[in-house]
C-alpha cells in the first residue's frame, strides 16, 4: 500500500475515532439504537429464532420492510455483545469506521485505474477529511457499509473489462448479489452496470455475462422466495414502498420524511399495521398515496422538484447541519463538471458507466423522500468525478499561465 494512501487512511481512523468516543460521552443510553429502531429490532428477533420480524416492536409477525443483510450482521454482533448494549454500540460503530476506510481505499483504487495519483490522493483526502463524513459510522443503518458499493462494483466492473474470464464474471454476480441483499435500493444500478459490461465485452464472450446474471439471481432469490412463502405476494426488494409514498406525499407533505407516519411512533398507525398486517398495511398506504397524487398533481410534481434539488443539495433533512450541504453541493457541482470533461475527452463509454447510479439510484427518493444518508451511496462516486475536474481545471489554468508568461518573451524576439 503506497505511503500517502497509509497516511490518508490513518487521519480517516483517527477523525471518526475522536467523533465516536464524543457521541458515546455525550449522548444517553441508547441513543445509537433510537433512530431507526427497526434494524435492532429486526436484529434481535432474528437472533431469538424469529427470524425477519417485528421491525416496530412487540410480535407482530414476519417482515419485509429491511432488506436481511445488516440486520444479519447486527445479529451476529448482538449474540457475541449482546442485544442494545454499549459494547454493542461500540463494535457497531467501529465496523461502520471499517467500512468507511475500506470505502476511501476503494474510491482511491477506482480513482488511480480510471484517471491518476493525483485524482486519487485528492479525492481520498477528501472524503477522508470531509466533517460531515466524520459523523456517518455513528449512524445505526447500512449506510456506511453501503458507501462502498459502488466503487467496489465500479473497480470489479473495470476489471472484469480488461480481463473477462468465467471467474471474474461470478464473483462480479456474487458481489453484486450481495450488495442487493445489504441495500436493494442498488438492485437496478448492479444490473445496469452488468448491462454495460456486457456491451463492453461482448466480442469476447456471450455466455459468461449470462453466468454472472445467473450467479447474482441465484444468490438473491432466497429473499423473494422466502417473501412470496411468507406473505404469498411477490415482493422482490423491501415491502416498504406503498409507506415510504404516503410519508412523502398525503396531505399536509412538504417533502420531507414524516417520522409521525411510522407504526413505531404513532400508535393509531401501529394498531393499524398490527390489525391489518404488513402487506395489506403498506398496500393500503400506497393506495393513500396516490389517491393524492392524482387529486393533487400540481403539489407532487412540486414536491418532487423540491425533493429532486433536495437530493443533490444535501438539503434533505429538516435539521441537517450546514456542514452537509456544503459538502454536497460541492460534490455534485464538480462531480458532474467531472462527468462532463469526462464525456468532452472521448471517454464516452467510462462517462456511460459513471452516469448509470447517478442516473438511476436518485429516482426513488424524488418522488417519496430525500434525506442526506441517501445520498451517501453515490457519494464516493460524486467525489472521484469531483477530483477529477478539480485536476483537469487546475492543469488547464497551469498550461494557460504557462502560455501568458510566454508571450512576452515571444514578442520580444
Amino acid at each position: 500500500m503506497r505511503r500517502s494512501t497509509v497516511v490518508i487512511l490513518s487521519l480517516a481512523l483517527l477523525a471518526r475515532l475522536l467523533v465516536m468516543i464524543l457521541a458515546i460521552t455525550h449522548n444517553p443510553h441508547n441513543w445509537f439504537y433510537s433512530r431507526p429502531i427497526e434494524m435492532g429490532l429486526v436484529a434481535n428477533s432474528l437472533l431469538h429464532g424469529l427470524g425477519y420480524s417485528s421491525p416496530f416492536g412487540g410480535a407482530t409477525g414476519p417482515t419485509a420492510i429491511i432488506a436481511p443483510g445488516y440486520p444479519t450482521v447486527v445479529a451476529a454482533i448482538f449474540l457475541v455483545f449482546g442485544s442494545f448494549t454499549l459494547a454493542s454500540t461500540v463494535v457497531l460503530i467501529l465496523l461502520n469506521i471499517l467500512f468507511s476506510l475500506l470505502t476511501i481505499w476503494l474510491m482511491m483504487h477506482l480513482a488511480r485505474i480510471l484517471f491518476d495519483e493525483r485524482t486519487a490522493l485528492l479525492a481520498g483526502t477528501f472524503w477522508a477529511l470531509s466533517l460531515p463524513l466524520f459523523w456517518i459510522p455513528t449512524i445505526f443503518w447500512e449506510s456506511s457499509l453501503s458507501a462502498c458499493a459502488i466503487p467496489a462494483i465500479l473497480a470489479l466492473a473495470l476489471r472484469c473489462r480488461r480481463q473477462p474470464t468465467r471467474a471474474i464474471w461470478v464473483l462480479h454476480g456474487a458481489c453484486s448479489a450481495l450488495i442487493a441483499l445489504i441495500n436493494p435500493a442498488l438492485l437496478p444500478s448492479l444490473l445496469a452496470i452488468l448491462g454495460w459490461l456486457a456491451w463492453q465485452t461482448r466480442r469476447q464472450s456471450r455466455t459468461a455475462p449470462l453466468i454472472g446474471l445467473l450467479v447474482l439471481l441465484t444468490l438473491y432469490s432466497p429473499w423473494p422466495i422466502r417473501n412470496a412463502i411468507r406473505f404469498h405476494a411477490f415482493i422482490p426488494m423491501r415491502s416498504t414502498v406503498g409507506l415510504e409514498m404516503f410519508m412523502g406525499n398525503h396531505s399536509g407533505a412538504t417533502g420531507y420524511v414524516d417520522a409521525n407516519a411510522l407504526p413505531a411512533f404513532n400508535k393509531q398507525e401501529m394498531a393499524s399495521y398490527i390489525s391489518l398486517g404488513e402487506i395489506a398495511y403498506t398496500h393500503n398506504k400506497s393506495v393513500q398515496a396516490w389517491q393524492y397524487i392524482r387529486s393533487c398533481p400540481a403539489v407532487f410534481l412540486r414536491l418532487t422538484a423540491h425533493r429532486f434539488f433536495r437530493f443533490w443539495s444535501g438539503t434533505g433533512n429538516l435539521e441537517s447541519a450546514r456542514v452537509f450541504e456544503i459538502h454536497a453541493l460541492f460534490t455534485t457541482v464538480f462531480g458532474f463538471t467531472g462527468l462532463f470533461i469526462l464525456y468532452r475527452n472521448r471517454r464516452r463509454a467510462l462517462a456511460a458507466l459513471m452516469v448509470l447510479p447517478l442516473l438511476l439510484f436518485p429516482l426513488p427518493y424524488y418522488i417519496t423522500h430525500a434525506e442526506i444518508r441517501y445520498r451517501l451511496n453515490i457519494d464516493p462516486l460524486m467525489t472521484i468525478l469531483a477530483a477529477f475536474a478539480i485536476t483537469q481545471l487546475a492543469a488547464t489554468w497551469s498550461r494557460k499561465r504557462a502560455d501568458e508568461k510566454a508571450l512576452p518573451s515571444c514578442s520580444q524576439r
